[in-house]
């Protein structure tokens, strides 16, 4: 099993590039949220044209199918306190909650006991300390204590159906607008799509991981720039939202080189300015002005351009650049585990990476070893960054 109870990875090459079309981002709404009719609003469809018309995303109809496989086994439940009874501490050290109005059994996954509790009462080493000594009850009692001492405070519990019972994959405050992953890919979809008719162009789905609670979906445009000496350029965007951890929903550049072999590697600028951001505290106003700036892709594509064009020159990788790439991954504290640091580490001792690669070659070799998602999201920006230096070091030389 991978991170998540339920996930699916979608690959542009082995699935239908059916697209979708626009009627069926309407799926993507869900009822009774008021955020959701907010931007239904904000956003209609019949603005984007007629309903029948395909979305200008090649892929995006297996795309919405494999989400909603997944998104349709979800609940959400907004709660106070004094309706939601702590009952015990299972075996695998979760809680396990009555929601009594809904007379409702939920057992906690993941990282939900931990947070939840630090949440609501800051007793997450508390936590840890009660369950690490064989002192579930004592953690039980001390919850549902302090569950009467405040009985007003609320919560939204994120549910999952698994085999008929109803697990709690994470808590959330009902303070923000939660932009789900179902409203991530609405509005990403439809700017997509919104943007390649002003530009009388397509996208692309290239790869897509979706679980129940994180995505990351990663599009190209579909007409690749050919250069040179190097292969073809596809430049793109990547998307990534996480329902249940404090991160904000995101879409960025991304540009991706293939060579006439198959071989590959992505790249996303580390430390420039994603096309946008949208947190929680986010109003529907502020991101529809965000949205707009997808119109600067054009101005993406022209500089990465240049930087590959650098690149074609000199596409092999010096024993020194070779050495740094390894080094950063293994110094790096949080981006890769152990068993990651430790593959990298056994390829650099097998020398399979030297001077004689091609950058695609060299750089599909090292992703062939990262399986994580968020790994491979670091090690994207790592080859960006490799990229940026030897454009950097054939200025200096021609200076």
């Amino acid at each position: 099993m991978g991170k998540h109870l339920h996930e699916t990875y979608l690959n542009g090459k082995t699935f239908s590039d059916s697209p979708g079309k626009l009627l069926d981002l309407k799926y993507l709404i869900k009822q009774e949220r008021d955020l959701d009719d907010e931007i239904l609003k904000e956003f209609p469809l019949e603005d984007y044209g007629d309903l029948n018309n395909f979305l200008r995303v090649l892929g995006s109809k297996e795309l919405i199918e494999q989400f909603l496989k997944i998104d349709n086994r979800k609940l959400d439940i907004k709660e106070k306190l004094e309706n939601v009874f702590i009952d015990k501490v299972s075996s695998n050290n979760q809680l396990v909650l009555l929601f009594t109005k809904d007379s409702l059994n939920a057992l906690g996954v993941y990282r939900f006991t931990y947070e939840y509790l630090d949440m609501a009462f800051q007793m997450g080493k508390f936590t840890y300390y009660c369950l690490e000594n064989d002192l579930e009850q004592l953690l039980v009692e001390t919850t549902r204590k302090l569950c009467k001492l405040q009985p007003l405070k609320e919560f939204q519990y994120r549910l999952i159906e698994e085999n008929e019972e109803w697990l709690i994959r994470g808590v959330t405050s009902i303070r923000y607008n939660n932009y789900d992953n179902h409203l991530a890919m609405y509005l990403t979809l439809l700017a997509l799509h919104n943007h390649a008719q002003a530009t009388n162009q397509w996208y692309a789905l290239e790869k897509a991981y979706i679980s129940d609670s994180e995505i990351v979906i990663m599009f190209d445009t579909l007409s690749p720039a050919k250069i040179v000496g190097v292969g073809n350029l596809y430049v793109g965007l990547i998307l990534t939202n996480n329902e249940i951890k404090e991160k904000v929903f995101s879409l960025e550049y991304r540009f991706r080189l293939e060579d006439e072999d198959g071989n590959e590697f992505g790249a996303i600028p580390e430390g420039e300015e994603p096309i946008f951001t949208i947190r929680h505290d986010s109003g529907v106003k502020s991101v529809k002005d965000k949205l707009k700036q997808l119109k600067n892709l054009e101005e993406f594509k022209d500089r990465i351009v240049e930087l590959v064009l650098a690149i074609s020159h000199s596409p092999y990788l010096s024993e020194d650049r070779i050495f740094d790439i390894f080094k950063k991954i293994k110094l790096s504290r949080t981006k890769y585990s152990p068993e990651t640091k430790q593959a990298f580490k056994n390829l650099q001792e097998e020398q399979l990476i030297d001077n004689s690669l091609h950058i695609i070659k060299a750089f599909n070799r090292l992703t062939e070893i990262v399986t994580d998602v968020e790994e491979k999201i670091h090690l994207e920006r790592l080859f960006f960054e490799v990229c940026m230096d030897i454009k950097k070091e054939k200025s200096r030389k021609k200076s």
